[in-house]
């Protein structure tokens, strides 16, 4: 009699075992939708960086990814949380950086080489997670530049494949500071400044003229005859200025920056100060001026933390050592008021 009625119960578990897995393929096919749909536009709109790169990025880039064992892997949506939480780790290895210039402005040379360390580890963990959003970017929009546009449905479409292609780059440099340990292939950024001639640079800010300048600059060859990459970065930036967009401006300052142009680099960090001051104006992007604030003021802190061993003092990004108008020295610092 038991055995008459275990077979029921087995057969019956057996039914409802197999229809979680008949359950996971639609909930992907919704989620995956919705997440296209509503999270990266919400993301996209979102002046909180550090909750969308290490919240949204991190929480739900293995959730998403995880359903790529039942259906077809969620390209687009995925590209977003890779770059995303690759912002959240190169913010680590830039702390990293800052600690690196303090021990090495104070002789402690241990310090300097763990720090430097550190920052490599973060450099390399952020360069796979940007060489994954190229490979999903490719997945998703096809190969960059190769002659064929991708079809796009619509903005979201658009930023995500503008994103996908500056996150490419940023890769192969992500790469470069982590001794090339990834093995982000070379030829990466080259492809990307071709594929920036399938996006409309006036809609999206001047940011496809800017990366393609900063290409320019980078890979030695692939700029056309007559070219002038810095007066092309310089009047994307200024574009970018006038529509109340600061990314471009971070291009250039990280052009200055990458090209041992301190004055250029300058420049564009106090451009990308004044716009993001001003208020960043397409408020459904505001995810995109956040980042370009953040990495302008890294770029700025490392000029203070090698001449003064502290970081851009509190509301002072655009400003330098030695400026009239820096506030660096701390001269009317109050401990007590941190001890009361």
């Amino acid at each position: 009699m038991l055995k008459t009625l275990s077979l029921p119960l087995m057969a019956g578990a057996a039914v409802l075992l197999s229809g979680c897995g008949l359950v996971y393929k639609p909930t992907g096919h919704v989620l995956a939708a919705y997440s296209q749909d509503e999270v990266v536009p919400h993301v996209m709109a979102s002046g909180d960086l550090d909750l969308s790169a290490c919240g949204t990025g991190m929480g739900q880039n293995q959730l998403l990814s995880s359903f790529s064992r039942v259906i077809d892997r969620p390209s687009r949506v995925l590209l977003t949380t890779s770059l995303l939480a690759g912002l959240c780790s190169e913010a680590q290895a830039q702390e990293a950086d800052l600690r690196f210039e303090r021990a090495l402005r104070a002789g402690d040379t241990v310090a300097a080489r763990d720090a430097r360390t550190q920052a490599q580890r973060m450099y390399r963990r952020t360069a796979l997670r940007r060489y994954q959003a190229y490979k999903d970017s490719v997945r998703a929009f096809g190969e960059l530049g190769d002659d064929q546009c991708p079809s796009l449905s619509g903005e979201t479409d658009e930023i995500e494949h503008l994103v996908g292609t500056l996150t490419s780059v940023q890769a192969l440099l992500s790469d470069i500071q982590a001794s090339s340990s990834v093995g982000v292939p070379q030829d990466v950024a080259a492809k990307a400044g071709r594929e920036t001639e399938c996006m409309d640079n006036d809609k999206w800010w001047g940011i496809p003229d800017a990366l393609q300048a900063v290409v320019w600059l980078s890979v030695p060859g692939t700029a056309p005859e007559a070219s002038d990459p810095w007066t092309q970065l310089k009047q994307a930036a200024d574009y970018g200025e006038s529509e109340g967009m600061p990314q471009a401006a971070m291009l250039y300052a990280m052009a200055g920056y990458g090209q041992s142009d301190e004055a250029r680099e300058k420049e564009g960090i106090q451009q990308v100060a004044r716009i993001y001051n001003k208020g960043i104006k397409p408020r459904d992007y505001l995810i995109l001026g956040e980042v370009a604030y953040s990495q302008a003021m890294f770029l700025s802190d490392r000029i203070w933390t090698r001449e003064t061993g502290q970081r851009t003092p509190f509301l002072g990004l655009g400003d330098f050592p030695g400026d009239d108008a820096s506030s660096g020295d701390d001269a009317d610092f109050d401990a007590g008021d941190f001890l009361n």
